[in-house]
């Protein structure tokens, strides 16, 4: 009788996913080149195991990621492109004019310029990429969604308020825990003990350290704000870092490499990251709060 539920809850949760497929759909009836609804729809189609059309929308995504001359977001997808790349002729194809694309790019970027632009504090040879992949926060709500943390309704409004977010033009960082807070979600702190427990990460409150230069300086605050991670402590040569997402072990490694320095992950409440995040420019520039 265990088994039952088990199996009538994976078929809701496949229902919910087409409905989430549907609207994305529609997004794009009106607008065809919605960068945040082809990722979305990706990651969707890859949950229902449907990789035809993964990949139908990963050659979209590509195409109007060179349209729109985004060489960041270009290194985000050309991982997954290599991947159906090896089984997909307009994958393949794609993959090519993404490589030449990318090598242009970097080409460029490495031509001699008249300003010199400030590095990061003791930053390593990897660099950061700041732009928001909406697929990294759909992935932390399935994950919820999975382990019955979030109802199907739940789930629903979170999703359709990631896409609005990254839809808009807003100067604030988008996370899953943005919303739930911003919803004021009655089981959030039961669903923040989960995932500390969930990705060994443990919960702290920013609010409780006085926050120095040296480290909160250690990342570009576009990074900060659009990837949601900041540097709030230094132990030794070792950093402490709080993430939004702590689902996202990619966004990890690029701190570490970039840093070139141990780093010890942490989660907090959406409003303390907001609050710790606006003292930065203050407190690198020595100007008080």
């Amino acid at each position: 009788m265990a088994k039952k539920p088990e199996k009538e809850s994976k078929s809701d949760l496949e229902q919910k996913v087409w409905s989430a497929i549907s609207a994305f759909e529609q997004i794009l009836e009106a607008m065809p080149n919605d960068r945040a609804s082809l990722d979305a729809l990706v990651h969707a189609y890859e949950q229902v195991g449907d990789i035809t059309k993964a990949q139908e929308y990963i050659v979209r995504l590509g195409n109007a990621i060179i349209e729109e001359n985004d060489a960041e977001a270009g290194h985000e997808i050309i991982e997954k492109l290599r991947m159906y790349a090896k089984d997909d002729v307009k994958s393949r194809q794609l993959l090519g004019r993404m490589e030449v694309f990318l090598s242009d790019r970097k080409v460029a970027a490495a031509a001699p310029k008249t300003e010199v632009q400030p590095k990061p504090a003791k930053a390593g040879a990897v660099e950061l990429r700041a732009n928001f992949n909406i697929s990294d926060e759909l992935s932390f709500a399935w994950n919820l969604l999975e382990a019955n943390e979030l109802t199907q309704e739940e789930y629903a409004s979170v999703v359709q308020d990631l896409t609005e977010m990254s839809a808009g033009e807003s100067n604030a960082t988008i996370s899953v825990l943005h919303v739930l807070e911003v919803r004021g979600f009655k089981n959030l702190e039961k669903i923040i003990g989960f995932i500390s427990k969930q990705c060994a990460t443990p919960v702290i409150s920013l609010a409780s350290f006085d926050l120095q230069a040296p480290a909160v300086s250690a990342l570009p605050l576009d990074f900060m704000l659009r990837r949601g991670a900041i540097v709030f402590e230094s132990l030794g040569n070792d950093c402490l870092v709080v993430v939004m997402n702590p689902y996202n072990k990619q966004l990890r490694q690029e701190i570490e490499a970039a840093l070139g320095r141990k780093c010890h992950f942490f989660i907090s409440l959406a409003t303390e990251f907001d609050q710790a995040l606006a003292k930065v420019p203050q407190i690198i520039s020595g100007k008080p709060a």
